[in-house]
């Protein structure tokens, strides 16, 4: 949607898809990325076959600004300047990048799979490189590709749902940090998809996933 915005020159605005991905935002920020992508499930899944494993680190944490990268030069630069200059839409993120669309071609058992914007030579080799990637690292295409989760990381410290800590049960023994797949720096910041594990292994029980205590005192 955000492509065809930027790729129509903003002549045909779909004002409904926009105002829906924001308010989905507002709600919920990363916590899609964590419970309701269907694309992140066929990673996590990826993830559980044994193989050595690369954990997150400084490196890690610098590579997630890649997305922001992505989603700035792929879903707007692009799209913009082939419409302005070459005079069509191309949404650029969909036809060379995401992998998603051929994946789910091969997943519907398509064997011809030369449907235009579901495939390139960029985007199967991208493919290969995430689905190998994803084995023996925690999601790479969501830390440091996806543009959609890059939008939804501006919403994490304002969305009514989220991962939040209880600073007076919290004794900063750093288990939530050491827990986290994510390249997260805390709890709930822009990283964080609430998937939980930091909760799980909290000992004073000081974590919750719910909705965010200044919309509760605001209530109140």
């Amino acid at each position: 949607t955000l492509q065809s915005i930027f790729g129509g020159g903003f002549m045909r605005l779909p004002f409904y898809m926009v105002a829906s991905i924001i308010l989905f935002a507002l709600l919920l920020g990363r916590i899609i990325c964590g419970w309701l992508c269907p694309f992140g499930l066929f990673f996590d899944l990826l993830y559980k076959i044994p193989s050595t494993k690369f954990k997150k680190n400084a490196f890690t944490a610098k590579l997630c600004y890649l997305k922001y990268l992505v989603f700035v030069a792929a879903v707007v630069i692009v799209p913009l300047y082939m419409f302005l200059v070459k005079g069509r839409s191309f949404p650029a993120f969909c036809e060379e990048l995401c992998p998603n669309g051929l994946l789910n071609a091969l997943f519907m058992n398509i064997t011809n799979i030369g449907f235009g914007f579901l495939y390139s030579d960029t985007k199967l080799i991208m493919s290969i490189v995430l689905i190998i990637a994803s084995i023996v690292m925690f999601r790479p295409f969501c830390r440091f590709f996806c543009p959609l989760g890059a939008f939804y990381s501006l919403f994490n410290k304002l969305s009514v749902f989220a991962m939040q800590v209880d600073e007076s049960k919290c004794i900063g023994c750093n288990a939530c940090h050491r827990a986290c797949l994510m390249d997260c720096q805390k709890v709930g910041d822009r990283e964080c998809i609430g998937c939980g594990k930091c909760q799980g292994v909290c000992p004073t029980d000081a974590i919750h996933l719910g909705v965010r205590s200044c919309y509760c005192s605001r209530k109140k």
